[in-house]
C-alpha cells in the first residue's frame, strides 16, 4: 500500500505531511460513513487545500507538489478538498483498500501522465470506467464523477463504490457518520471485525512476552474502536486519541492496564538510567531529572475515563517533547518484547537440531559425529551429517562426502546454509553459525563415537549444544566447534553483549542460560559422567 501511494498519490501524501504539521479546519463536518462498506475496519481524512492556503503552510515546498500533480494527474495539489482513506478487513482476494479524492477542478484522464496509468486499456468497474495503475497488479483509478476520484485495489473499489451514498452500513460508518472531522486529520479503526484474527495473533505471540506483560493481551478484547483527532493549530486541542471500551468496566480494566503498562516502561526507563548514573555528580543530577521528567509525561499520557471512553490529549506545545519522552519510556519494554521473541526463535532452532540429533541417533544408534576420512581425518561438520534428519535431504546429496569441507566442490555450497543454523539477532559473516556442540574431555562432543548410553549423569542433565558468541562463529560446514575451557567455560560464553544463551539438552530441551549461573553448576551440565549432585 505504501508503494501504491508513493506512486500514484506522492502529493496527497506530501499535503498529509503537511496537516500532520498541524491547521486548523475552516468549517466543522462528520467523517461520514460514505465510501465505507460493511466490512470497513478503519478509515482517515485529511483536509489538503485549506491546509495548503494556511499561513502555516508558507514554508512548506506547495509549489513543488501542486506541480507533481498537476504534471501526472492534470489537478493541482491544492484542489485537492480532502482525502478520505478507507481500509477493508482482509481476506483472501488481496488487499481491500482505497483513497477517494474530492476535488475543486474537474479530472480529466486524458491528462494523466501515461507513465502513472494505463489510460488506453480501460475496464469496467460497477459501471464506472476504472483505469490500470501502470507496474501495480490489481490497482486501478476511476473517476466516479469529473469532481471525485478514486484509487484503491480492484477486489475493494466495488465495494467502496456500492457505499458511495452510505450504504451498507457497517461498525466503522456508523462510527464515523457520529464522528465530526473538526481538525486537520481525523483516523478512526474498529476492533471488533478483527478481534479474532488479533487474539490468534496475539495468542501465538504470548510465549514469548515477558510474564510480567502477558495480561496486555486483554486490551484488544475490552476495546471496540480507537478514534485519533489532530489539530497541532489549536493550542488546547493538539492530538487527541479516543480508546471506546465495551463498556465502563472494560473501559476500568484498559485503564487500569494502559497505567501498569506506562509504569512498567518507565521502571526499564528509569532502571536503564541509574545503571549509567555513577559517582558522577551531573549523572546522578541527570537521573533525577529524567525521574521527574518521567513523572510528568506519564502523568500527562495516562487517559481521562468518561464513561466508556478513554481519552489522552496533547496539545501542540508538549507534542515533540511528547514523543521523545515516551519514546524513551516505551523502547526498553519494546526491546524487551524484540529480545523476547528473538530468543523464541533462537530456542527453536535449536530445538530442531536436537530432533535432527536425536532422529540421527535413532537411525544409526550413535550421536552425529564429523564425517572423516578412512585414516580419520574430519572433513565435514556433524551439521553437515543431521542434514537429512532436518528436511534437508536434497542438500546433503549435494555433498562429496569423501572430500574436505573446503574442497573445489564442497565449498559452493557454504552458502546454501539452512535457515535453523542462522542466529535471528547475531550478525554473522555469510555461511558461518552460532550453533555448536561443545568440544572437551567428558562432554558430548562431536568428535568421538557417542551414544545416549555413554551419557550417565542423564541426558537432561547434560548439555548437548548451545549457542556461541558471534565472535566464536564457525563456518557451518567445517568440522570445527568451541572449545571450552575446563576450568572456567563460561569465560568464552560471556561477551557482554547478552544476558545469557541457550543450550539444548541431552534429551533434546532447550533452556536459556542466564550469565549469573553458578560457574560449577554450569561445568556439571557440560560433563557426561561427572556424577554431579545438580541442584537447579
Amino acid at each position: 500500500m505504501l508503494r501504491f501511494l508513493s506512486r500514484c498519490t506522492a502529493a496527497f501524501a506530501a499535503t498529509l505531511c503537511f496537516a500532520t504539521f498541524g491547521v486548523a479546519q475552516t468549517n466543522q463536518d462528520v467523517v461520514g460513513k460514505d465510501y465505507l462498506p460493511a466490512d470497513a475496519i478503519a478509515t482517515a481524512v485529511v483536509t489538503v487545500s485549506d491546509t495548503m492556503a494556511s499561513p502555516a503552510a508558507e514554508l512548506y515546498p506547495t509549489e513543488v507538489a501542486d506541480a507533481w500533480c498537476k504534471q501526472n494527474f492534470g489537478v493541482e495539489a491544492r484542489d485537492i478538498i480532502h482525502a478520505k482513506l478507507v481500509v477493508g478487513a482482509p481476506g483472501p482476494v488481496g488487499p481491500m483498500f482505497g483513497c477517494v479524492l474530492r476535488l475543486k477542478a474537474d479530472f480529466d484522464v486524458k491528462n494523466i501522465n501515461p507513465e502513472m496509468v494505463d489510460a488506453q486499456n480501460a475496464v469496467d468497474i460497477d459501471g464506472h470506467t476504472a483505469y490500470a495503475l501502470n507496474g501495480m497488479p490489481g490497482m486501478f483509478l476511476c473517476a466516479q464523477n469529473p469532481r471525485t476520484v478514486l484509487f484503491g485495489s480492484e477486489s475493494y473499489l466495488p465495494s467502496m463504490l456500492l457505499a458511495a451514498n452510505g450504504v451498507p452500513n457497517g461498525a466503522l460508518g456508523r462510527l464515523a457518520e457520529s464522528t465530526q472531522h473538526t481538525g486537520t486529520l481525523t483516523a478512526m479503526t474498529v476492533v471488533e471485525p478483527m478481534r479474532p484474527m488479533i487474539n490468534g495473533l496475539l495468542q501465538m505471540q504470548a510465549e514469548q512476552l515477558p510474564p510480567q506483560f502477558s495480561k496486555f493481551l486483554r486490551i484488544p478484547n475490552l476495546i471496540d474502536a480507537v478514534l485519533m483527532r489532530m489539530d497541532l493549530q489549536n493550542p488546547e486541542e493538539g492530538m487527541q486519541v479516543v480508546m471506546v471500551a465495551g463498556d465502563e468496566a472494560k473501559a476500568d480494566e484498559c485503564l487500569d492496564t494502559l497505567k501498569e503498562g506506562m509504569r512498567l516502561g518507565q521502571q526499564m526507563f528509569l532502571a536503564q538510567m541509574n545503571q549509567a548514573a555513577t559517582d558522577d555528580s551531573v549523572m546522578q543530577a541527570t537521573a533525577q531529572y529524567m525521574q521527574r521528567l518521567s513523572d510528568h509525561y506519564v502523568d500527562m499520557m495516562t487517559p481521562a475515563q468518561e464513561g466508556k471512553r478513554l481519552t489522552i490529549t496533547v496539545n501542540a506545545s508538549q507534542g515533540m517533547a511528547t514523543q521523545g519522552v515516551l519514546v524513551g519510556l516505551l523502547l526498553p519494554a519494546v526491546q524487551a518484547a524484540r529480545e523476547a521473541a528473538r530468543r523464541m526463535s533462537s530456542s527453536n532452532n535449536l530445538k530442531q537440531i536436537g530432533l535432527g540429533i536425536h532422529n540421527h541417533h535413532a537411525a544409526f544408534k550413535k550421536l552425529p559425529q564429523n564425517i572423516t576420512s578412512e585414516d580419520g581425518t574430519p572433513l565435514l561438520s556433524w551439521r553437515v551429517a543431521i542434514l537429512p534428519f532436518i528436511d534437508e535431504y536434497d542438500l546433503y546429496k549435494q555433498f562429496k562426502l569423501d572430500e574436505p569441507w573446503d574442497s573445489q566442490h564442497n565449498i559452493k555450497l557454504l552458502d546454501e546454509m539452512p535457515a535453523i543454523f542462522k542466529h535471528p539477532k547475531m550478525v554473522t559473516p555469510p555461511g558461518t553459525t552460532v550453533y555448536q556442540r561443545p568440544v572437551g574431555k567428558g562432554l558430548m562432543s562431536p568428535d568421538g563415537k557417542l551414544g545416549f548410553r555413554e551419557v550417565t549423569d542423564g541426558l537432561s542433565n547434560t548439555i548437548m549444544g548451545l549457542e556461541t558468541p558471534a565472535k566464536d562463529t564457525v563456518k557451518w560446514t567445517q568440522p570445527d566447534d568451541i572449545r571450552l575451557d575446563n576450568d572456567a567455560p563460561l569465560n568464552k560464553l560471556r561477551d557482554g553483549t547478552r544476558q545469557g544463551f541457550h543450550v539444548v539438552m541431552g534429551d533434546g530441551a532447550v533452556i536459556f542460560i542466564t550469565n549469573q549461573i553458578d560457574p560449577e553448576l554450569f561445568k556439571g551440565l557440560l560433563t557426561r559422567s561427572g556424577r554431579e549432585q545438580l541442584e537447579f
